[in-house]
């Protein structure tokens, strides 16, 4: 039997004001759903639930839904994909839908995939067109059937992807239950999986118009890249649901395992000591270069680790159009406010850099800067970037050569004052807010190469391969403990 609590939509609003969000969904938070647990114990309430049927969500779909795809028995929800051709589709496929809205709050379920190449199986909501809102907003769990040891979870604002995020499973979820769930507050968009955070989304990055809960899985014959090629493997390809449930921002969690009881607290800090290389945190650049002002193209044969420390190579070799290879990383995953540490050893060579930035493109662009030249390896070079435009970057005198051995860079990050560190100590304050960026961005770390660019001075072709090397890089989050010791956020 469904069970489903009395609420008051007045928390929500409190939620939005306490925020100082203003979204044009705010008049309609009575509107949106209240708290509900669906355990499948039963036939499904369809006037709770509707059941998809045929149709298609376009061209990159080759199966249609079909509502015998989507049954219920012994206590669970299954959706499956079978040869069963509908409409002008090969397939047939499942998924359910609520019939009410839901806005902030904690969404879970209990999944087991179904496994099979060009498959997806998920939980997700959507507001888009067809329920009159001009551009989509969602919030995905995806699984892919080519790989059911992890799941891609993804944040859409206005018709745009602000992810993927891929979260490693450690286990088969085509043979193995995982608890999904996401917290979704004005601003904050958190993921778990067994309880356990994994990912977040902040600020512009998350949606705020109230949207459908849906489960599916469906099959495609276009976009291989992502999800693999489609052959059907001869009986159909199921994923099952234990249950589902919506917990509004506000009430009381449901279920001792729920994520709404607080089962582990979401930070988005982090620190990498680069005992691996990470490659669901850090994506490796490869195979474009960023415009006429390089000289190389990145190249992830210049990307490694080894003995506790990333290694960015720079080498002449014949990559792309360009004659000299160069590296970069970069988190996959926005951060904000807080503060930023790395402890680095720089490269000697007029026309080379070294750097720790974060960066968030757009129209317009913010960036803030932590660069070491090559040309001048006794200073650091500080800056912040607002509509795109430098604010006033800064040479700082190191106590020894970048390029002699690690040395800890650091900045502290609000929306009032940003502080820039060296070995712990303050060099260099902003504070101008306007000269402050404001927006989440991704954490980079590269070392490239020009022949145009006047700071960096004259190029001078090395004599062999060069090494930018990172011995640690930290985030902490505003009010997390500081991580390590030593940590500028231990202060």
């Amino acid at each position: 039997m469904q069970k489903r609590s009395t609420v008051l939509a007045a928390i929500v609003a409190m939620l939005l004001s306490l925020a100082g969000v203003t979204t044009t969904s705010a008049a309609s938070a009575a509107e949106t759903g209240a708290t509900f647990m669906e355990q499948f114990d039963g036939p499904l309430d369809t006037s709770f639930w509707y059941v998809s049927d045929g149709y298609n969500n376009g061209a990159h779909q080759n199966c249609q839904f079909n509502r015998d795809n989507s049954k219920v028995a012994n206590g669970l929800l299954s959706l499956s994909i079978d040869d069963t051709a509908y409409g002008d589709r090969q397939y047939s496929c499942g998924s359910i839908q609520t019939n009410q809205k839901y806005h902030y709050g904690t969404y879970e379920t209990r999944m087991k995939a179904g496994k099979a190449s060009g498959t997806n199986s998920s939980l997700f909501t959507y507001a888009g067109p067809y329920q009159g809102i001009p551009q989509s907003h969602e919030i995905d769990f995806e699984t892919l059937g080519k790989d059911t040891t992890r799941t891609e979870v993804n944040s859409w604002v206005n018709g745009a992807a602000k992810g993927p995020g891929v979260v490693p499973l450690g286990l088969d979820n085509s043979t193995t239950w995982v608890d999904l769930g996401f917290v979704w507050l004005p601003g904050q968009l958190d993921f778990y999986v067994d309880g356990v955070h994994k990912y977040s989304f902040t600020g512009s990055d998350v949606p705020y118009e109230p949207q459908l809960i849906l489960t599916m899985i469906w099959s495609t014959g276009t976009l291989i890249d992502w999800m693999g090629q489609f052959t059907y493997p001869g009986s159909p390809i199921v994923s099952q649901y234990d249950y589902v449930a919506f917990t509004r921002a506000g009430d009381p969690c449901q279920f001792a395992t729920s994520v709404a009881c607080g089962v582990q607290a979401p930070t988005t800090s982090f620190v990498d000591d680069f005992d691996t290389l990470d490659t669901d945190r850090w994506y490796v650049s490869n195979g474009w270069n960023n415009g006429a002002g390089q000289n190389c193209t990145w190249d992830a044969a210049q990307v490694s680790v080894a003995s506790g420390r990333l290694n960015l190579s720079y080498t002449k070799k014949a990559a792309g159009d360009r004659e000299y290879a160069c590296a970069e990383v970069q988190h996959r995953a926005k951060r904000g406010y807080g503060t930023y540490e790395v402890r680095m050893k720089g490269v000697r060579g007029s026309g080379l850099m070294a750097s720790m930035f974060t960066y968030v493109g757009g129209t317009p662009s913010e960036a803030t800067d932590v660069k070491l030249l090559g040309k001048d390896t006794g200073k650091v070079k500080f800056n912040t970037w607002r509509d795109g435009q430098p604010q006033g970057p800064v040479l700082v005198a190191l106590p020894s050569a970048a390029d002699a051995g690690f040395v800890d860079y650091g900045l502290e990050w609000t929306a009032t004052r940003m502080d820039f560190y060296v070995n712990g100590q303050v060099v260099h304050s902003v504070t101008d807010a306007a000269k402050i960026p404001d927006r989440d961005a991704n954490l980079f770390l590269n070392l490239w190469g020009s022949e145009n660019n006047p700071d960096m001075g004259t190029f001078v072709p090395p004599s062999g391969t060069v090494t930018f090397q990172v011995d640690r890089v930290a985030y902490t989050a505003p009010g997390d403990p500081c991580q390590f010791t030593g940590s500028i956020a231990c202060a």
